[in-house]
């Protein structure tokens, strides 16, 4: 919805809109500083301009988090790089493996694809937790990770699914896992001239079966306070697998393998359970802001972990 508005603008204030649209004066009251818009045609050609412009430029997908750092100049690019509209760039496909997600496919698109709800119906569960229709509708895949914003509902699950980044730059492809791509808050290992291309999902293995919670401390549809992913794989009565992924509480998501390995192996009991709770409650690392303390979103994590594992042993057939 932002990033339409701010494309419908710059269509109402200029005489053409084409491959490049020269900077326009702002409306007296603007809180949006001038930029140049830049329309390719191809992947190459966004990677072009990146390489050309370098710092000055900033992609420019769905908007929905971009135009709100323009608005209170948080960023101020002399050009932004429009990739919404590049052909293939939003596709949505599959093959035995792996379900590929183009950068620009919106949130929307892939919550309601077919494919997506019959291999990963976890993902499109939590897809339809993040902000609301109207969000979903405008944001893209690309740019939700590359936000690297840790306040996400899609980092734990895809993080938990395996997901893996196809980059593309001046230099070629790289491929990242999720785990790689995140560095910090709002900080990810790409470099100024690469873009994502691609989202790569892993087909889950047979059996895993998982659940995405989050809790809320102000609103429904405002940021998570903690997101919890969770996947269990049962082998007869005991876990075979356990996979647990926590976001909103750490500069990265939070992943435990030692506390997984509390689980592997074992029948689910309640004193594992909160024992694994417990350590991720210990080593989240919150910032204290409106939505709560540090001391209260330990606590959020812990209960929420345990009742995440608990929801995943369920679908598992293990509870």
């Amino acid at each position: 919805m932002i990033g339409a508005i701010v494309v419908r603008y710059i269509r109402r204030h200029c005489s053409t809109v084409s491959r490049y649209t020269p900077a326009q004066p702002c409306p007296e009251g603007a809180s949006v500083r001038p930029f140049d818009l830049l329309q390719p045609a191809t992947v190459d050609e966004a990677v072009a301009l990146l390489a050309q412009h370098g710092e000055d430029a900033r992609l420019l997908g769905g908007g929905a988090m971009l135009t709100i750092l323009l608005r209170q100049r948080l960023v101020a690019p002399r050009y932004l790089i429009n990739v919404a509209d590049i052909p293939g760039l939003n596709a949505i496909s599959s093959d035995h493996n792996t379900l590929r997600l183009g950068a620009a496919s919106t949130l929307r698109a892939i919550e309601r694809s077919d494919t997506i709800r019959a291999r990963c119906p976890v993902l499109a569960e939590a897809l339809r937790s993040v902000g609301n229709i109207r969000v979903r509708n405008v944001a893209t895949i690309g740019g939700h990770l590359a936000h690297a914003d840790v306040h996400l509902d899609l980092p734990p699950v895809l993080c938990a699914l395996g997901a893996s980044v196809v980059v593309l730059g001046r230099h070629g492809d790289r491929h990242f896992s999720l785990d790689e791509l995140f560095v910090g808050y709002y900080e990810t290992c790409l470099a100024p001239t690469e873009m994502i291309a691609a989202v790569d999902v892993p087909t889950p293995p047979p059996g895993l079966q998982g659940v995405y919670l989050k809790y809320c401390s102000l609103s429904p549809n405002d940021w998570p306070t903690v997101g919890v992913a969770a996947f269990l794989r049962a082998d007869g009565e005991r876990i075979a697998e356990a996979r647990i992924v926590v976001g909103s509480v750490s500069p990265r998501p939070l992943r435990l393998t030692e506390a997984e390995d509390l689980l592997r192996g074992e029948r689910l009991n309640s004193g594992a359970v909160a024992e694994v709770a417990r350590r991720y409650g210990r080593a989240a690392d919150p910032l204290p802001d409106i939505r709560g303390s540090e001391d209260y979103k330990r606590r959020v994590t812990e209960v929420y972990v345990r009742r995440a594992v608990e929801a995943a042993a369920t679908r598992a057939g293990l509870a």
